[in-house]
């Protein structure tokens, strides 16, 4: 073999290898691509979806497309972090009221990528003084939560968003903003999203029964997750996950609705374990 030759094999296991990691460079990225949900959903909504960059470090643990009112589109709720210190991000075509972020005071606007944003932050009137009231502004946000509301602009073919970023448990006002300048649009991936039924809350203190769809959740407004523990009496209808620190968060207990029929739920917290709460569950299709 001559060096002529030698050199024209070498160039080409060459080529062969820097093949193969350019297709392991991909690889990643496209499987990354293939699940993600904000893509998926865009693929089903006609108003533009925002993906953020910025979460703040906390991970997702909630997304999902939620019925807003009838012959409307569904909007996207997506939650990072725990149930205590949490980011959710809101999004639903312009002008649809889909849900209510309650009571609140408006503090100032903010200019979030050349659109004008109102914060707000949860100052209530009934849980405070009036001067205290009226002392509620931006530093509060980080101490009784907070957020922004802000409409994007049409993209080519897609309606304007409204999009509200807001923040629990000691996210501020900075922080906030910073998560709002991060969201950029997303391209449909093509796969749609499925719907997600949205979660059932109920303190199981007063509740005694409750009627659910499978695929569903109950959840627990308890204040101190830990400490519940549950009993299904008939197996395979409804599953329990208990709540706690999950590592850096906290989330509530919960029963997961698996399959059409009824059960009863004998739920118990550790404080008193002969007070037993009994709940009276039905799951339909």
């Amino acid at each position: 073999m001559n060096m002529t030759e030698m050199g024209a094999k070498l160039s080409l296991v060459k080529k062969t290898i820097a093949i193969m990691c350019a297709l392991l460079f991909l690889a990643p990225a496209t499987a990354v691509a293939a699940n993600d949900k904000f893509s998926d959903s865009q693929t089903t909504l006609s108003y533009s979806v925002y993906k953020p960059s910025n979460t703040l470090g906390l991970r997702t643990t909630k997304f999902s497309l939620l019925p807003c009112q009838p012959d409307e589109q569904d909007w996207l709720f997506v939650q990072y972090g725990g149930t205590v210190r949490y980011l959710q991000i809101m999004q639903t075509m312009a002008g649809v009221k889909c849900s209510d972020p309650g009571l609140s005071k408006f503090l100032k606007t903010v200019v979030v990528n050349g659109i004008k944003a109102k914060a707000y932050a949860y100052c209530d009137p009934s849980q405070m003084s009036l001067a205290a009231y009226k002392r509620c502004g931006i530093e509060d946000i980080g101490r009784v939560g907070g957020y922004l509301m802000f409409t994007t602009k049409p993209v080519k073919a897609l309606s304007a968003t409204q999009i509200q970023v807001q923040g629990i448990g000691g996210i501020t006002y900075a922080q906030l903003v910073a998560v709002a300048k991060s969201l950029k649009t997303v391209k449909a991936s093509g796969r749609p999203l499925a719907q997600s039924l949205p979660p059932i809350m109920i303190d199981p203190l007063t509740t005694t029964d409750v009627s659910v769809r499978a695929g569903s959740s109950i959840v627990l407004t308890v204040a101190d997750p830990a400490k519940w523990s549950a009993e299904v009496l008939s197996d395979g209808i409804v599953s329990f996950v208990p709540g706690g620190d999950q590592g850096g968060f906290i989330t509530s207990p919960a029963l997961k609705a698996l399959i059409s029929g009824a059960t009863t739920v004998k739920l118990v917290n550790s404080d008193d374990s002969t007070k037993v709460y009994q709940l009276e569950i039905t799951v339909n299709d």
